[in-house]
């Protein structure tokens, strides 16, 4: 912010000044061209006989000012009954897009007004992305924004961080009117009418109406995040699966949980600011009047409920995604269970084979040593059969991988030994 500040009072030519997390600029009306590559600039300032700018005397003035008569502590204190609504004569000559708005007064109330009340365009910088814009034109609200947005500090870091597109803008358009006849501020259909220029009771809407400007970016970034993932429920329901890739699924849930982190992390500058506790706690009432007629605690409530229903949404995919992953870690694993047995029962034939060829060929070598052991022993077919029948035996325990010798001679040897 002070980096913004330095900005705006050398190239723009502009009064400044911090309030917390907000700055307050005030630019000389009519506004000249810019130098340097730059679009506007304030006209110079007035300076009074005492040496002082006029617009330094003014802002001294305000904050001396005793904010104490309890503004909007009823709601009739600032609303305005139906039949009483804004006069034709009391209509915006001029209106133009920004979080706030100009409307000149008429000649009748110009007239009983501070002199320079519409001599100054008032600029309120908020530190969270949102600036509010008092008595511009809708073209010295753009290029006082393009200066802004595109121009950087003497470090090289741009004034503004991660900007929108022009089409992400978000908008909020009131009116104002200066009206000495009341006893108190009032705000009416979106129309704010005020008793004087006092730049401490539009800090004051201005803190309301930044916050409310910045809610609506939010909502406006749910509805479309669950514009995208209403079917997702109803494909559900109707055909009990999610339909979707891996890769889409995981960025839904990016988008669910970005929408959900931005929230949590602005909750704080949705709260009250600092600056009426610390500072101004007279303005208050006011500031909670204007929020409460922008209906930002009931949004923000709302907000809430979509993010759990957003939360609950994103369990179901991240379960989907489990449930797919773990599903295909089991086929996995049965095909490499089913390959596993194949192998195992073609080894076991392959041996058996093998095993079989080589029994035959044992058996035609073993006959003339039966005979031989027949002639000179006297065991004759008996000692044979004999031997025969424990090689039966001993032939089937290779199918359990036990491993026995086949050869005759060994066999012939345990038995005649």
């Amino acid at each position: 912010m002070k980096g913004l500040a330095q900005f705006v009072k050398t190239q723009h030519n502009a009064r400044t000044k911090l309030y917390d997390d907000c700055l307050y600029c005030v630019y000389h009306l009519p506004l000249l061209p810019g130098n340097d590559g730059y679009r506007v600039r304030s006209s110079p300032a007035l300076k009074s006989p005492g040496g002082k700018t006029v617009l330094d005397e003014e802002i001294e003035r305000n904050e001396r000012r005793e904010h104490s008569e309890g503004y909007f502590e009823d709601t009739e204190e600032y609303s305005v009954p139906h039949e009483e609504g804004p006069s034709p004569s009391r209509s915006p000559d001029r209106r133009s897009p920004g979080s706030g708005s100009r409307t000149d007064s008429t000649d009748e109330f110009a007239s009983r007004v501070a002199p320079d009340a519409l001599a100054f365009g008032e600029l309120f910088v908020f530190s969270y992305g949102v600036a509010v814009f008092w008595n511009f034109t809708a073209k010295q609200e753009r290029d006082i924004l393009a200066d802004l947005t595109f121009s950087t500090l003497s470090t090289g870091i741009t004034l503004a961080t991660r900007p929108l597109d022009e089409d992400d803008f978000e908008t909020e358009e009131f009116h104002f009117e200066y009206n000495p006849d009341i006893q108190r501020p009032r705000v009416y259909n979106d129309m704010i009418t005020l008793k004087s220029g006092d730049h401490m009771i539009k800090l004051a809407m201005s803190h309301a109406i930044a916050q409310s400007t910045k809610l609506s970016l939010f909502e406006e970034g749910m509805a479309r995040t669950m514009l995208a993932a209403q079917y997702v429920p109803r494909r559900l329901a109707l055909t009990g699966k999610l339909g979707m890739r891996r890769t889409d699924v995981v960025k839904m849930i990016g988008q669910l949980f970005t929408s959900r982190v931005d929230v949590n992390l602005s909750s704080n500058m949705l709260d009250t600011p600092n600056f009426f506790w610390d500072s101004e706690p007279t303005l208050h009432p006011l500031y909670t009047a204007v929020r409460e007629y922008l209906e930002i605690k009931p949004r923000i409530q709302v907000l809430n409920e979509r993010c759990r229903v957003f939360l609950d949404l994103g369990e179901i995919l991240s379960d989907s995604i489990s449930d797919k992953k773990m599903t295909r870690i089991t086929m996995i694993i049965i095909f490499l269970i089913v390959i596993s047995i194949c192998v195992t029962c073609l080894e076991v034939i392959l041996r058996f084979a093998i095993l079989s060829k080589r029994g035959k060929v044992g058996v035609g070598a073993g006959d003339g040593e039966m005979a031989y052991a027949d002639g000179n022993g006297g065991m004759g077919g008996m000692g044979v059969d004999m031997v025969m029948r424990r090689s039966a035996v001993a032939g089937p325990t290779l199918l359990f991988g036990r491993m026995v010798g086949w050869g005759f001679g060994r066999v012939k040897g345990a038995v005649l030994g």
